[in-house]
């Protein structure tokens, strides 16, 4: 698949550039990310060129994954990333540490959202290690319903899949031929 670009009256999701390398390895530094990304630790300029260049490519090439930057509509600097998983309708994400708590991470994944649910998939999933209140946070404020505790769908270092937080967003008017696991309280 080509890249393409979403776009909200505050946001822009565009593809990363070699631009973007320098923010990204910054960002990455943050002693949080060693414990809720997948991320390589310690993060080096080198991890970021391979991510952006190599497997972010790649990814989009397979119809595998669809990674963006996120960015404020009509600036170029990088405020974070994030990538919905066609293989497992997943949704992830982080979000540079000057950058949190201005809503631009809640719009960033109601915008890939209402993408996802234009293509006529029924449902979004979410998932985060355990104990990542902030990811949780935007997950449930965009009502997506809880429905517990399962191992981590990605490798993490060490080839360990850890126990993670689920939660499915169902599109808007849809009537799954399933029951969503409902009436688990959010974990925090």
């Amino acid at each position: 698949m080509q890249t393409f670009t979403l776009t909200s009256e505050l946001l822009t999701l565009d593809a990363l550039t070699g631009d973007d390398v320098e923010l990204m390895t910054t960002y990455c530094q943050d002693p949080i990310f060693e414990h809720t990304l997948t991320i390589p630790w310690p993060y080096a300029a080198s991890d970021a060129e391979f991510f952006i260049n190599n497997l972010v490519v790649q990814w989009w090439d397979d119809d595998d994954e669809y990674t963006w930057a996120i960015r404020e509509t009509g600036k170029t600097e990088l405020l974070g990333v994030i990538s919905f998983r066609l293989y497992n309708d997943t949704i992830g994400y982080w979000m540079g540490e000057p950058h949190r708590g201005k809503g631009f991470m809640k719009e960033a994944v109601a915008e890939v959202c209402r993408w996802i649910f234009s293509t006529g998939r029924p449902e979004v999933r979410w998932e985060a290690l355990v104990g990542n209140k902030a990811s949780a946070a935007i997950a449930k404020s965009l009502g997506f319903v809880y429905t517990g505790i399962e191992p981590a769908s990605s490798e993490y270092r060490g080839g360990t899949h850890p126990p993670s937080w689920w939660a499915t967003l169902t599109a808007p008017d849809e009537n799954p031929s399933y029951a969503v696991e409902s009436g688990q309280p959010w974990p925090f």
